[in-house]
């Protein structure tokens, strides 16, 4: 990738300027951050963004919350699904319900990447979410096995013609990410922060990593207002 690769905007106010345009198309990008911190919000954004003003199909697996808490949030922030759904354009699984219906346990990369193998081919989509690795980490009995096959799903997912966000969590005042190893699979790291400020949180974004291009990497405060994130792309948390 260079300076001029080609971007997938994520239509929120002004994270496309940090990021000089957006995501760099087909790449693996990582959103991380304490409880509260805005990473689903971020990335419904990103993902419905896509289809409103892009036109791109786009795919939001679930994983952790059920579908039904995740619409009723997108429409608190002005994002109605009826429409694009209806039209074949967003597609929003719950796969935690697949799960429980055929009684089954936590799932693994090599599940959802069968699961996408057989949906990318009928629906082609352009952008997809994962809500969120430590669920799916679970089903793995160390850090490395997980780590292993986390980069075996990043390199899936570069081969097929998507841009993805992947969300996991972090220990407040501990680690940037849950294991400490997503960072390093992902082409692109965004650090969401809730930092205590005389007796307020003041909310945080940092663009961490962008692999084989320039970025910001300052540390800016982003506000959340009736659409959405919006983030203070001319300021900067000191």
């Amino acid at each position: 990738m260079t300076g001029n690769e080609s971007r997938v905007k994520t239509g929120i106010a002004g994270l496309d300027v940090l990021a000089r345009g957006g995501f760099p198309t087909n790449s693996v990008n990582l959103v991380s951050g304490p409880a509260g911190s805005g990473k689903t919000l971020l990335a419904t954004q990103f993902f419905f963004n896509g289809a409103r003003d892009n036109g791109d199909a786009g795919l939001y697996l679930v994983l952790e919350e059920n579908r039904e808490n995740i619409i009723r949030a997108m429409r608190h922030f002005e994002m109605d699904l009826d429409g694009p759904e209806n039209e074949g354009r967003l597609f929003l699984i719950d796969l935690g319900e697949m799960r429980t219906e055929q009684d089954r346990g936590v799932v693994s990369f090599r599940e959802i990447m069968d699961f996408l193998e057989s949906f990318i081919a009928k629906t082609k989509p352009k952008r997809l979410v994962l809500d969120s690795l430590p669920i799916v980490s679970l089903y793995y009995r160390n850090v490395e096995e997980f780590r292993e096959e986390l980069f075996i799903f990043s390199r899936y997912l570069r081969q097929q013609d998507l841009t993805t966000i992947l969300i996991t969590e972090s220990l407040e005042d501990q680690c940037l990410t849950r294991f400490g190893v997503e960072q390093f699979v992902a082409d692109s790291f965004i650090v969401l922060g809730l930092e205590d400020v005389r007796g307020e949180l003041r909310r945080t974004l940092t663009v961490r990593k962008m692999r084989f291009t320039k970025h910001d990497t300052a540390k800016h405060p982003f506000l959340i207002t009736p659409r959405g994130i919006e983030v203070m792309s001319g300021e900067k948390v000191v």
